[in-house]
């Protein structure tokens, strides 16, 4: 047989799959012409195509020697030559081929696909992306190039403190694009929108994922988490016991199972599945946390506590832990612990602070001030800057210059309460000159020795109107007969901040719940709900005196307030400032309060007067107000007005 019938033979073989065979009749060839580059070349298809990569590298090679300037060879010769481990020579190959096809768009797609996956692989991300990112503008569905930089994208945002990032979401949101049958990457994204809090966000990634993959364990687990931040407790419940059921040995889901039993309320449930978790995994933190909070829930603040410490133990410097400990505390009474710990909510998202505070050094209280001059200033919300306020002239007092910087719609009530020597303003302000050191409201009470119950400065009132401006109200107030009841039913659904809202899912009430109230005689309700739930008057059957269009600030709100005969509310700022002014007060209070209202008592220590009402079963008004219709007929009797 002559060499071109050798030839013929040895590629229809080739074609047809049988490899080795025809490397065999090419080596034949070859002994015969030692100079056809085809030959060669196809030679080291036939090796490559057999898994025999450095043969294929050396046939290959020699075939670009002998005929060198074809880009296929050249692309090939660089696939085999990472193949083999020779990622150097391996570039060096496919950017000629990338040079050689520079007309070719498609191959030069090829070349600079694989030229990106050899230099992610030699660590030249950057180099690798732009790589990438050349070939999918030649072909835009490149799928190798749509791969390999999907995969950068992912693997950059894999390290400890990565998905912090604030860009981490939006190269993931890429990733997913680029290659969403990478289910690893839809979780890693959702968790990056969880870091940032992009909650919703965070459960459209989960559920994409879960679309391709409906058992994947860490799509399951992530979309328990969010479902629980979100306050979608009974989904939340469904996803954790999906992923218990393909991970039963990890803890996670038993985790996230139980806290979406606490959010259900089924506090015992919620114990249980913890504790399960800690006898496989004594020390995991997430079940030892969550147990801590459970416990708190049930009223047992010693094993609370225990958790927290156990923990801390473990993880000394975590910040979760040691601001869960600081609410417990506080809680429980232990005013001075609480307080100490109570620092730590500087670590904790939420608690950010204006550049110009930042820079100003914080008062330890162990000194007087620079010149006695101290910047305080508020932190959270109105009802914490209400109550916290009460500190300030004790620091006036100590003969301190003080100036105070509050939320805009206390700046006015505050400057009336505290006198012309105090000044006030609002955040953002400019800090006054010569104020070098800063306190923030709340830490006041460490910085002051307020570490027990009885050492809470509660002399009501400490918040004051104008005489004028009660005499406004006065008039108006005084055409209503009978008992004057204030009434805020619910709080500030803080569509911005989803852990928020699902604690004021749990505060508020819907005005028709208290519908009860209507069939009180001698009794006026005046609304003093701001927002968007004050509608629900259209809802309800109560009959309401509603001037809260004229209420334009907290001093507007203090004035109306100050000539009622009582407030009734759930626990908002409207409460903070009613009691702050010396009127009877009366709190609705869902089962897991507030910290600041202690535990199994009706009254509190930072009001006088002020009267609780507290659920007695996880989300369950019912009892609690039919305790208030009771409370509100035996008050009636009292003031002498005949009650049915």
């Amino acid at each position: 047989m002559d060499i071109n019938a050798l030839v013929d033979r040895a590629v229809s073989l080739h074609q047809a799959g049988d490899l080795a065979q025809a490397e065999a009749l090419y080596r034949d060839i070859l002994v015969t012409v030692p100079g056809l580059a085809d030959i060669h070349y196809l030679l080291g298809m036939a090796a490559f195509g057999q898994g025999k990569a450095t043969a294929a590298v050396k046939s290959i090679r020699t075939a670009v020697r002998l005929k060198p300037g074809v880009g296929e060879w050249s692309l090939n010769l660089g696939i085999a030559l990472r193949q083999s481990g020779e990622s150097i020579a391996a570039l060096e190959s496919l950017e000629a081929a990338a040079a050689l096809f520079a007309t070719v768009p498609v191959r030069r797609a090829d070349a600079l696909a694989e030229s990106g996956a050899v230099l992610a692989g030699l660590g030249r991300e950057t180099e690798a992306e732009q790589a990438l990112r050349e070939a999918l503008a030649l072909v835009s569905h490149h799928p190798s190039a749509r791969n390999n930089l999907a995969a950068i994208l992912y693997n950059r945002y894999a390290g400890a403190g990565a998905l912090d990032r604030p860009e981490a979401a939006v190269a993931l949101s890429e990733a997913s694009l680029l290659a969403p049958e990478r289910i690893a990457v839809w979780s890693r994204l959702g968790q990056a929108h969880m870091k940032a809090g992009r909650y919703p966000q965070a459960l459209e990634a989960f559920d994409a994922g879960l679309a391709r993959a409906p058992t994947e364990s860490d799509l399951l687990l992530g979309r328990s988490d969010v479902l629980s931040i979100l306050g979608r407790f009974a989904d939340a419940r469904e996803a954790a016991l999906m992923a218990a059921a393909q991970s039963s040995s990890m803890p996670g889901p038993g985790v996230a199972l139980a806290v979406a039993q606490h959010g259900l309320g089924l506090l015992t449930d919620a114990a249980g599945s913890l504790r399960g978790v800690l006898s496989a995994h004594p020390d995991n933190v997430a079940a030892l946390l969550n147990l801590g909070n459970v416990l708190g829930d049930q009223g047992d603040d010693d094993g609370a506590e225990a958790c927290y410490r156990h923990v801390l133990t473990l993880s000394p410097d975590l910040a979760v832990a040691h601001w869960q400990r600081a609410q417990a505390r506080l809680r429980a009474g232990d005013l001075g612990e609480g307080w100490r710990e109570y620092e730590w909510r500087w670590h904790m998202p939420g608690f950010g602070l204006s550049p110009i505070l930042r820079a100003l050094p914080v008062w330890d209280g162990t000194a007087r001030p620079p010149d006695g001059r101290l910047l305080v200033h508020a932190e959270q919300g109105h009802g914490d800057s209400l109550q916290f306020i009460r500190f300030v002239p004790l620091l006036r007092n100590r003969g301190f210059d003080i100036h105070v910087q509050v939320q805009p719609a206390l700046r006015r009530l505050f400057r009336e309460s505290l006198g012309s020597d105090i000044g006030v303003g609002q955040l953002g302000d400019p800090v006054p000159a010569g104020f070098t050191c800063r306190c923030p409201l709340l830490g006041l009470p460490l910085r002051l020795g307020t570490d027990n119950l009885s050492s809470i400065p509660a002399d009501i009132p400490y918040l004051h109107v104008p005489a004028d401006r009660r005499e406004y109200w006065r008039r108006r107030v005084g055409t209503l007969p009978g008992l004057r009841v204030g009434l805020v039913w619910a709080g500030d659904a803080r569509a911005d901040d989803a852990r928020a809202a699902a604690t004021d899912q749990r505060r508020s009430l819907a005005l028709t719940q208290l519908d009860a109230l209507g069939g009180l005689p001698g009794i006026h309700l005046v609304s003093l709900q701001k927002g968007p739930k004050a509608s629900q008057q259209a809802q309800s059957s109560l009959s309401i005196v509603d001037w809260t269009d004229e209420l334009t600030d907290f001093a507007d709100t203090a004035a109306l307030v100050s000539e009622l005969d009582l407030v009734i509310g759930v626990d908002t700022a409207v409460i903070h400032l009613s009691a702050a002014l010396g009127k009877p007060t009366w709190v609705l209070s869902r089962f897991d309060g507030c910290w600041r209202w202690l535990r199994a008592r009706d009254d509190n220590p930072w009001y006088p007067g002020l009267r609780l009402f507290r659920q007695t079963q996880w989300g369950d008004w019912g009892p609690l107000i039919a305790k208030l219709v009771n409370a509100l007929k035996t008050l009636m009797v009292e003031r002498g007005s005949e009650v049915e």
